[in-house]
């Protein structure tokens, strides 16, 4: 060893005036080597930072609107393969998919030439008139083997074979257009819009007063025959039907324009053909569902709500919710509240969110477009109390290939875990940080709690769940994320508080017993 550096450390090399200058380089050379010799060797691993905290406060003692449940809709046959069983458990299983509990299906009355549904035969419609004074009405002819509602049978069917883990209880009907062609014209031309009775009937119009009789009849023998063993043979007891979907936007396909005032109106002949055909007796669970006005909101609705001899016509407001768009949700950020619907609450009507897809996020990731979803969920539920989610057609909740996408199991994350009957109960912070999302629900015995947590954004969280009352048992947590699908996570052993990590671009799920 060179006696100018006596051991190899830095502090032997001491500066002397009289030190040799060969001794002082080769100091100067030690030191430089040192240095590069630190740049060379690997960073010291960093620990992940611990996720923020966030505490959010459950009150089980105040319990808020019925669930009723999770659902999509089978219109134009768009319906789950019934022969592949892994794709029906991931839609219905509630011990290993989504457990989703209501259909929509759409009552074929489309005479387009070309595409003929023949739900009511061609041109002159068959029916009967009954007790031909100022009380006659008519029966119509109906043709249930229809294609369309055939594959929602066919699909029922699968459903009640697979037993008790398959627990669709609820289903409701929302036709596109009312029936029309050149020889009935049933519609009228809206203002300002041509209707083409030859080559496109079914598309646009208005119902024309005339036949609002008529078609009161016919919704009538709809509901009437839809679960008769001996007509439509359904599978399942009609829970709702709806006047319209999207009364009031113009597209190119089946619709037709309803008003305020034409529901209203409306409304009033059904309730009369209702009554003459005995329906209100024959069926005494069956609601009324409307607008479906393709944006959430009760406006169209409120004329029919503000006169007591039609309001009882309609138990479920209905809406969907096609405002929003990645004008109002971003990636990071968002400006989207949905509306409170002040006159059907009000009144004490229900609410369901009955069809939105991710159509206009097309571009972005799967995860990404689910956890839309999960927002959407959380917002609809924590802020406008609705009672019910329906999703757009099996096609939007499955790819290319038909297997389920991430939409399915962010639908799964509320649907296998909040049943039908549960509620809502109130949480302190619904939203307590930006893109983060939180709601709890409890079970009709109060001894069983599920809390959803939606995390959009770019940061972990650890959310301390604290009760007003009683204490946590076991439970567990389940999650989907970008590489999860419904995952089991952890257990939890309970106590006063529980703490779940929501990592980013996340969708979690706590389920745990609830103690005295």
């Amino acid at each position: 060893m060179d006696p100018g550096v006596t051991s190899g450390h830095a502090e032997d090399c001491i500066l002397d005036p009289f030190f040799p200058m060969h001794r002082i380089l080769r100091c100067l050379i030690f030191l430089v080597t040192l240095g590069l010799g630190a740049a060379w060797l690997p960073e010291r691993a960093v620990a992940d930072p611990a996720p923020e905290s966030v505490h959010v406060r459950v009150e089980i003692n105040s319990p808020q609107q019925v669930i009723d449940g999770f659902g999509f809709s089978t219109a134009w046959g768009s319906v789950p393969d019934v022969n592949n069983s892994a794709v029906m458990d991931a839609f219905f299983s509630v011990s290993k998919g989504a457990g989703l509990s209501i259909l929509r299906n759409r009552i074929p009355f489309r005479e387009n030439p070309t595409m003929n549904d023949h739900f009511l035969g061609d041109g002159n419609y068959t029916s009967t008139t009954v007790n031909a004074d100022s009380g006659a009405y008519k029966n119509f002819s109906l043709n249930w083997g229809n294609w369309d509602l055939s594959a929602t049978r066919a699909l029922l069917a699968a459903i009640k074979a697979k037993g008790p883990d398959y627990q669709v209880t609820k289903i409701f009907s929302t036709p596109w257009t009312p029936p029309n062609n050149k020889t009935s014209r049933w519609k009228l031309p809206s203002p300002g819009a041509k209707l083409d009775y030859g080559a496109a009937p079914e598309v646009g119009g208005y119902l024309d007063p005339d036949h609002y009789q008529d078609y009161a009849d016919l919704l009538a023998d709809y509901v009437l025959q839809f679960n008769d063993p001996a007509k439509g043979n359904m599978g399942l007891p009609l829970t709702a039907l709806s006047l319209q979907n999207e009364p009031n936007f113009r597209v190119n396909y089946e619709s037709c324009d309803w008003s305020d005032r034409q529901f209203h109106d409306f409304y009033a002949v059904l309730k009369t053909e209702f009554t003459k055909k005995g329906v209100l007796k024959a069926l005494p669970n069956l609601q009324g569902m409307a607008p479906e006005d393709p944006n959430f909101k009760e406006d169209l609705l409120r004329p029919t709500l503000d006169d007591s001899d039609t309001a009882d016509m309609v138990q479920i407001v209905g809406a969907h919710q096609y405002e929003v768009g990645t004008g109002n949700v971003k990636h990071d950020s968002t400006s989207y509240t949905p509306p409170v619907f002040q006159r059907t609450s009000d009144l004490g009507k229900k609410i369901w969110m009955t069809e939105w897809s991710t159509a206009a996020f097309a571009d972005w990731s799967d995860i990404d477009q689910a956890l839309v979803v999960g927002q959407l969920i959380e917002q609809d539920f924590t802020v406008t109390h609705a009672n019910a989610y329906v999703y757009w057609w099996t096609a939007a909740l499955v790819d290319s290939r038909g297997v389920p996408n991430k939409k399915l199991y962010a639908l799964g994350q509320f649907s296998r875990f909040i049943r039908p009957g549960w509620k809502m109960v109130t949480v302190s912070e619904p939203n307590p940080r930006p893109l983060v999302y939180t709601s709890a629900y409890i079970d009709p015995d109060g001894k069983n709690l599920a809390t959803v947590t939606v995390n959009r954004s770019a940061t972990d969280y650890a959310v301390n769940y604290s009760l007003d009352s009683g204490s946590f048992g076991t439970g567990a947590i389940v999650r989907t994320s970008e590489s999860e699908n419904m995952a089991p996570v952890s257990t939890i052993d309970g106590g006063d508080e529980c703490s779940v990590t929501v990592p980013k671009s996340s969708i979690v799920t706590l389920t745990v017993s609830l103690n005295p």
